[in-house]
């Protein structure tokens, strides 16, 4: 988990934008990090890196032929393009953690201009423990399990 990356207006997320200020400028930090204690943007991600996988949804600036280069050369464990089920956010912790970020947006009311909204993305995010976390991560093994049961299909509401 990284500090909240907010993109400026007009900005287009390309594949070049994506490495250079989002992959290169956040992510490694967070990958980084050591300390055992801390909010999520503090601590270390996970108890022992080697477990750590780099994954990515199908995203034009995911996909772009720079960041999967830039991805397999930094992290020794990353999934490239098409290794990763399309369309399955059941399979992925972090569009679970999109929506409670979402749950806790709406819970905060409706905001009138972009700077609120910043502001209150910024609030939730400082709101994400730890400990939810790792409950998204360690919930997979049932999320995939519920996937396979149905045959593919979602098993979100």
């Amino acid at each position: 988990m990284s500090e909240l990356h907010i993109v400026p207006q007009k900005q287009t997320v390309n594949g070049a934008y994506y490495t250079n200020e989002i992959l290169k400028k956040t992510c490694l930090d967070a990958i980084a990090r050591k300390a055992k204690k801390g909010s999520i943007i503090e601590r270390s991600m996970l108890e022992n890196m080697s477990e750590f996988l780099f994954m990515q949804d199908g995203a034009p600036a995911h996909t772009a032929n720079v960041t999967q280069q830039w991805c397999s050369e930094k992290f020794p464990r990353f999934w490239k393009k098409g290794e990763w089920p399309a369309n399955s956010p059941d399979l992925n912790p972090i569009e679970n953690l999109w929506g409670i970020l979402y749950e806790r947006l709406d819970e905060m009311g409706q905001v009138t201009t972009i700077q609120a909204l910043i502001a209150n993305l910024e609030t939730a995010w400082k709101t994400i423990s730890p400990n939810l976390l790792r409950n998204l991560v360690n919930g997979m093994p049932n999320r995939m399990k519920l996937v396979l049961e149905r045959g593919g299909d979602y098993i979100g509401k």
